[in-house]
């Protein structure tokens, strides 16, 4: 049994490392774990309290598909680290923990050197902020959450204090780099609940850590194009919509429209996006047209999805998740449950963020470890 153990320790760490940079393999590591825990199944009762939450918004996928008459098996597909994770990484939260900060520091030194050849090759300083930053990789917002991930597991670790602050600065200064604003506003909005009480206790010194993220964060601003703000005070137009807030006022309003036609039952995930492509074409949203964009919020793409059906098996699930975990908690795990939700709302709110594999996946990694008590899970 420790011998499966050691092996299924070691799936799940190449799985986390591998996840900003390859899919396909990180899912072929996540599934070999996934079938060498099944061998030792845990207990369904145990299993159940900290699954229920991600298992039911898999549930909303599959009923949802059967009510709406819209099967979709890639769909399904994407969504089965909803799954598999639970399982996978029960009792093993010890080698994520190790791993994330590995693989943050990886994803991180990656981006840093790949960012300053290119541009040395260009001489164009908006290579090293924003999407040119991040290039083939996944979008920034998915990137932050995983080195967010990063930063509570060097914490919980409890490395020496110099080895804490060399992480956060690494990461912190990446995290500038991309100049991702709801990035950093869900940075801010998470950090409230565990800094309350702690505040008075921070060395002074240690608060050149936020000006410098925030001048990386200013930085990116300047030099990245399309980051100015100017959309967000004009009148917004389908027609003219191209900046990040205007686009998704667009997108959002064009959902509603959709779930507007279909109330009860929704459109269902394979009719979803041609709805939206009707939509914007309705309306003249070139933009949207052109790059085939989804809603940019996950509430309204589970609205329009899965319609009123939908809403309520959320409500129910969202009851269900708190009563198993939260209903009689510590007050830790409810600060925690609080970062988790401020954290992730602000992303659901911007982004369809459960509609990819990578946001999938550090979104039930967050409730993992929102959730967990056990000192095997959390320092």
């Amino acid at each position: 049994m420790k011998g499966i153990d050691k092996y299924q320790g070691l799936l799940i760490s190449i799985w986390i490392i591998l996840l900003p940079f390859w899919d396909f393999g990180s899912g072929v590591f996540l599934g070999l774990a996934f079938l060498i825990s099944c061998k030792s199944f845990p207990p369904l009762r145990s299993l159940w309290k900290y699954s229920s939450l991600p298992w039911l918004l898999y549930g909303l996928a599959v009923f949802g598909s059967i009510w709406t008459l819209s099967v979709d098996i890639k769909y399904l597909y994407r969504l089965l680290p909803f799954v598999l994770i639970p399982v996978a990484v029960y009792g093993h939260w010890r080698s994520i923990r190790m791993a994330l900060p590995i693989g943050g520091l990886i994803l991180c030194i990656y981006l840093i050197i790949t960012g300053v050849i290119s541009l040395a090759k260009t001489g164009d300083l908006s290579m090293i902020f924003y999407r040119e930053f991040t290039g083939s990789l996944h979008q920034h917002v998915y990137l932050i959450s995983y080195l967010g991930l990063g930063i509570i597991s060097v914490f919980d670790l409890r490395l020496k204090l110099k080895y804490r602050i060399l992480f956060l600065l690494i990461y912190l200064i990446t995290i500038g780099l991309m100049g991702s604003k709801i990035g950093i506003l869900a940075i801010l909005f998470a950090s409230i609940p565990l800094m309350i009480g702690r505040v008075k206790s921070i060395n002074p010194k240690y608060y050149f850590i936020l000006v410098l993220i925030f001048g990386t964060f200013l930085l990116s601003q300047k030099y990245s194009a399309g980051r100015d703000m100017g959309h967000v005070f004009k009148p917004i137009s389908p027609f003219w919509a191209t900046g990040s807030f205007d686009t998704r006022i667009v997108q959002g309003q064009a959902a509603i429209q959709v779930w507007s036609n279909n109330i009860w039952r929704g459109v269902g995930p394979s009719k979803i996006q041609q709805e939206l492509m009707s939509e914007y074409d309705r309306i003249n949203y070139r933009f949207g047209l052109k790059r085939r964009l989804n809603v940019h919020n996950q509430f309204l793409q589970y609205l329009s999805t899965y319609g009123f059906l939908g809403l309520l098996w959320l409500i129910i699930a969202i009851i269900i998740g708190y009563r198993q975990n939260f209903l009689k908690s510590n007050i830790w795990i409810r600060k925690k449950g609080i970062t988790w939700v401020l954290f992730f709302g602000c992303l659901l709110l911007t982004e369809s963020y459960l509609e990819r594999s990578l946001g999938i996946t550090t979104w039930v990694l967050g409730w993992l470890w929102a959730i967990q008590e056990s000192e095997d899970f959390v320092s």
